[in-house]
């Protein structure tokens, strides 16, 4: 997880605060130039389209009132935290249960006001879990690739897996997330960093390897072979140090 210091936080959070009274400003504004359109027009109009045919979006007239700026406020905040933690790139570290339950958490409020404080505390608490979302995300990849998930089979050496998508070959999360998953474990794992490229991450270079007509993959992880005709890959592991530890957390009850 990356950490942003101090001082950037504190400048994060005197930001927020700043954001928030221009936000409380423009409303009043609004609400002036509300009333002056309402003198001009004689009577209280909802939209005024101020920015020409390029754009289709009117301006509203009618959401101006106190209830209306609590909830742009709110909204901001729940923003903030979002583009906050996106800085952090904890959300790229996660499967997509925890991922929910992360948003989940800033949209209703529960990571507090956009103070230092709890900015602070949020970041400490996401830290001292990122052991945990890695492990959630190893375990998600031995539910993928164990031969019998059920009964806790460990992923063998060697293994023979389904990546058909209409006649021909592809490791994209749109058809399944196992891939993605794959590749992030194995380098959380390593210790290594993951890919801030969409095109370097490992699903997609196997995907790019398909594309060239190339059979064949090897990676610092495994080595592959693809067949088209079943819609298989084959995989033979050479870091098995890695799927043990990938196996051990499978292995244990959540």
């Amino acid at each position: 997880m990356k950490e942003i210091t101090t001082e950037k936080i504190q400048h994060i959070a005197a930001s927020y605060q700043k954001a928030k009274q221009k936000l409380t400003s423009v409303i009043e504004e609004m609400r002036e130039l509300n009333n002056a359109i309402t003198e001009i027009n004689g009577a209280p109009i909802s939209y005024l389209n101020l920015f020409g045919k390029q754009n289709n979006s009117d301006l509203r007239l009618t959401d101006l009132s106190d209830a209306d700026l609590e909830r742009y406020q709110i909204n901001l905040e729940t923003k903030c935290w979002r583009l906050l933690l996106n800085q952090t790139d904890i959300m790229s570290k996660v499967t997509q249960d925890d991922m929910d339950k992360i948003i989940q958490d800033v949209e209703n409020r529960k990571l507090g006001d956009f103070t230092e404080e709890n900015i602070i505390r949020a970041l400490t608490e996401l830290k001292d879990r990122e052991g945990c979302y890695i492990a959630n995300i190893a375990r998600e990849v031995f539910r993928f690739f164990s031969p019998n998930y059920r009964q806790k089979e460990p992923i063998p050496r060697k293994i023979v897996e389904n990546c058909s998508n209409y006649g021909s070959i592809s490791f994209s999360s749109y058809n399944s997330p196992k891939w993605e998953l794959l590749g992030k474990a194995l380098l959380l794992l390593d210790y290594k960093p993951l890919p801030e490229q969409y095109n370097d991450h490992l699903e997609q270079q196997m995907n790019q390897a398909v594309q060239k007509g190339e059979m064949e993959f090897e990676c610092p992880y495994f080595k592959a072979k693809f067949y088209t005709k079943s819609g298989t890959a084959h995989l033979t592991f050479t870091r098995m140090d890695l799927i043990e530890t990938i196996n051990k957390i499978g292995r244990i009850s959540e």
